[in-house]
């Protein structure tokens, strides 16, 4: 006879919301293709502040674990879930009126919801199986949104990329998991810890097995030297779906890599930390650098997106209270900043029917002074200006590398940071060129209220936690405690 687990239905209810959701709306699209309406955004909207709201009832609760020891649901799992659904909801406002959501807006949705439960789902996993499945959920639906836009021949190119090179990480990722379970017996988390404790760390099956998840985590991150996918992908995906990317991807790919190393791998720290070193380094200096030569607005965000991983890198490497509070707090501090700014592109991708590139928003912020002022806001706070909540998340990631005795790392991030200034600033001068015209504005489309109102809410966002960050700060500190290294 086969025992079904159990299952703590209250605790995985955010999952099985989004999941509902999207079959929901995959039920309606046969019946409603091209006459969208809205309905699929509204249905969206409801999923993801349910998903949210059963997260943040279950905050108070003690952290506990279903579906045979596969899920672990405790506040790192519920904080995860709310910047997810965070994401998806700004994201919904970006996209509403852009025209393929007008033909195809429940599919657009459904897959959205999938990625957000398939990111959940991993911020819960336990065990290398459910985190593969998650990844694989998330990664799948993520690779279709991607080239969402089939009339346009860099979407399908973005998704393909990202298609053949996420298989790749993923791939290694089995690999290694493989060879832990070989060394150790089990895919759980907790389990191969226990036997990584008992049995020492010099096996060269455990050796081969970190080293490997380290790699196909580090692509899912697109950190160098594996980022090779990020730009591409970044400038030829929907703009809506690269701010989505941007933000919650880097999410949901750091939780993972730190319940793998903080959870699973704490007795190969010896393996894993220098190697997150030389990484940190590398792609903090050389991802500000390459952003320095770009004239593409979304290639040169995408990185920046790559150099501000590096801070996520250190906040891991200092591993502890301090670190994981570090990481959490940065992560939902760049969200905003991220969305915000690629919401901002899109608004003028919408005005001149064309890509966003240095030269394309000269003059533009005397047109949109409200999008061009918020934009200011956003790129500040990517290189960690007071009052923004970048400089907070920063400052706490700095500050537990100071503790964590990793000091020369904190100012090798702030030299980062200052060369992230180089580009940042060209972009901000050349909206304000005075001796520039922008080009033409077109009609207002439709959706564009919605847009206007996701740069307002990221902009606040952004501010509110500058200046008052304690309420993310106490969050953070709580659901740092769900990790081991944390505790």
């Amino acid at each position: 006879m086969i025992k079904a687990p159990d299952v703590n239905w209250l605790a995985i209810a955010p999952m099985m919301t989004l999941m509902i959701g999207a079959f929901v709306l995959l039920l309606l699209a046969s019946f409603i293709r091209g006459r969208d309406r809205g309905l699929g955004t509204v249905v969206g909207l409801v999923a993801l502040l349910a998903s949210a709201g059963f997260a943040i009832n279950l905050w108070s609760e003690p952290a506990t674990t279903t579906m045979a020891g596969a899920l672990q649901i405790d506040q790192l799992t519920q904080v995860v879930t709310v910047l997810i659904a965070g994401c998806g909801i700004l994201t919904l406002f970006v996209s509403f009126g852009w025209n393929r959501m007008r033909e195809n807006g429940a599919e657009f949705v459904a897959l959205l919801l999938l990625i957000a439960a398939g990111m959940d789902l991993i911020a819960a996993s336990n065990s290398f199986v459910t985190l593969f499945v998650a990844l694989e959920l998330f990664s799948l639906s993520l690779y279709v949104l991607c080239a969402f836009d089939g009339k346009s021949k860099a979407s399908l190119e973005s998704g393909f990329k990202y298609l053949v090179l996420g298989t790749i990480g993923s791939m290694v990722l089995v690999y290694g998991a493989a060879f832990l379970y070989g060394a150790t017996g089990s895919f759980g988390f907790e389990a191969i810890n226990t036997a990584l404790s008992k049995a020492g760390s010099g096996d060269a099956l455990v050796i081969l097995g970190t080293v490997l998840v380290l790699i196909g985590l580090a692509f899912k991150i697109g950190v160098m030297p594996f980022h090779m996918w990020v730009a591409d992908v970044y400038e030829g995906a929907p703009t809506s779906v690269t701010g989505f990317m941007s933000a919650a991807t880097k999410i949901a790919a750091f939780v993972a890599l730190a319940r793998v190393l903080l959870d699973a791998l704490p007795a190969m720290r010896d393996t894993w930390a220098p190697a997150l070193v030389i990484i940190a380094v590398v792609t903090m200096i050389l991802g500000n650098i390459s952003a320095l030569v770009q004239t593409n607005l979304k290639r040169m965000l995408a990185y920046a997106s790559v150099g501000a991983a590096g801070f996520g890198l250190i906040a891991i490497i200092v591993g502890g209270a301090a670190g994981t509070r570090g990481l959490i707090f940065y992560l939902a501090a760049y969200a905003p900043m991220a969305i915000g700014a690629f919401a901002v592109i899109s608004l003028h991708e919408r005005d001149h029917k064309g890509i966003a590139t240095l030269d394309s928003i000269r003059g533009w912020g005397f047109q949109r002074p409200v999008a061009a002022v918020s934009m200011i806001v956003f790129l500040l706070g990517f290189a960690g200006f007071p009052l923004t909540v970048g400089f907070i998340g920063k400052f706490v990631v700095l500050g537990s590398a100071v503790e964590g005795n990793y000091t020369w790392l904190g100012v090798v991030a702030v030299v980062a940071s200052v060369i992230s200034l180089g580009y940042l600033l060209r972009i901000i001068l050349a909206m304000f060129d005075r001796g520039a015209k922008s080009g033409v504005m077109m009609a207002a489309a439709p959706g564009m209220g919605s847009l206007n109102l996701a740069i307002v809410l990221c902009l606040a966002l952004v501010l509110v936690g500058g200046i008052l960050p304690g309420l993310g700060l106490d969050w953070a500190a709580d659901a740092a405690k769900s990790l081991a290294a944390g505790r």
